[in-house]
């Protein structure tokens, strides 16, 4: 018998119409075979908080903790709203308020069983060099033929000699460029949530034998799906970042790692590490059981 069952599921984007229907099915589905430990492993809602309190309150009967990180949806704010505010204190302040557990805070340790998580982001480490594309597009989150259509980006294409032919063809705006609200860049952003990663992996392998990760964003650059489109070709650099990953692997303690945000179900192996992301969309929700 199984000392531990810990199921995961991500994406359920229950502030979207159509993915609402989907993730009540699927809370009913977890909870009726329930489990030890629950994590979502973010983008579970969006702006508004109190979708994310309704979505923890799909699993009020689920019988042991509730465990969430945030995914980047959950930092999209409003006007006058701070992303890393709502990351470091919001969230937290929600957790208790819904008697869950905040992954971003500290580590979840159970026996000698460990969950490590949190939001993860992106450096455009994983950007596709074949693409062309010049990293001042990514900094802003915007393709070269949808800058070349808005005024407020023409700086980025106008004076400039080195665009590959077809990229005006490439029209797509990475969300977070206009919802998340920081005061760093996504490079500055990545440097501060590894370490705070790091911190918590070292603690949680001085205490557990055993230690599951559940990041939002994508840690190995081996689980980002194959580009579809040369709008997904571009998204790729906002997928995660390669550093998440080598730092996992610092860890032996560390045998699974769980991830969203990509919406494509891939499993990998890397070593000792069985590398999953869950590939919930928007529509089909999907989850993971572990059995430790």
């Amino acid at each position: 018998m199984p000392r531990m069952r810990i199921v995961l599921t991500s994406d359920l984007h229950y502030d979207v119409r159509r993915s609402q229907a989907p993730t009540e099915h699927i809370a009913r589905e977890i909870v009726r075979i329930g489990g030890d430990v629950l994590v979502l492993v973010g983008d579970s809602a969006s702006t508004d908080l109190a979708i994310l309190e309704r979505v923890l309150g799909l699993f009020d009967d689920w019988k042991g903790p509730r465990l969430f990180v945030a995914g980047n949806h959950e930092l999209w704010v409003p006007p006058d709203g701070d992303s890393l505010h709502r990351l470091n204190h919001e969230l937290p302040a929600l957790a208790r308020r819904c008697g869950a557990v905040y992954l971003e805070e500290s580590p979840f340790l159970a026996g000698d069983v460990a969950i490590v998580g949190g939001v993860g982001w992106y450096d455009y480490t994983f950007r596709s060099s074949a693409l062309g594309v010049p990293l001042r597009f990514y900094q802003h989150k915007i393709s070269p033929g949808l800058a070349r259509l808005d005024e407020r980006y023409h700086h980025l294409v106008d004076g400039y000699h080195d665009l590959a032919p077809g990229l005006d063809d490439m029209i797509v705006r990475w969300m977070d460029g206009q919802r998340a609200r920081l005061d760093r860049s996504d490079v500055e952003l990545t440097r501060l949530l590894l370490e705070r990663l790091r911190a918590h992996l070292s603690d949680a392998a001085g205490r557990a034998e055993r230690v599951l990760v559940a990041l939002h964003h994508v840690p190995f650059h081996a689980l980002v799906p194959r580009s579809v489109s040369l709008s997904f070709a571009f998204a790729e650099a906002f997928m995660g970042s390669e550093l998440f990953g080598e730092l996992i692997l610092e860890f032996p303690q560390v045998r699974q790692v769980f991830c969203g945000h990509a919406h494509r179900r891939k499993i990998v192996q890397l070593g000792r590490v069985t590398a999953t992301c869950i590939g919930s969309t928007y529509t089909e929700k999907l989850y993971d059981v572990v059995d430790l």
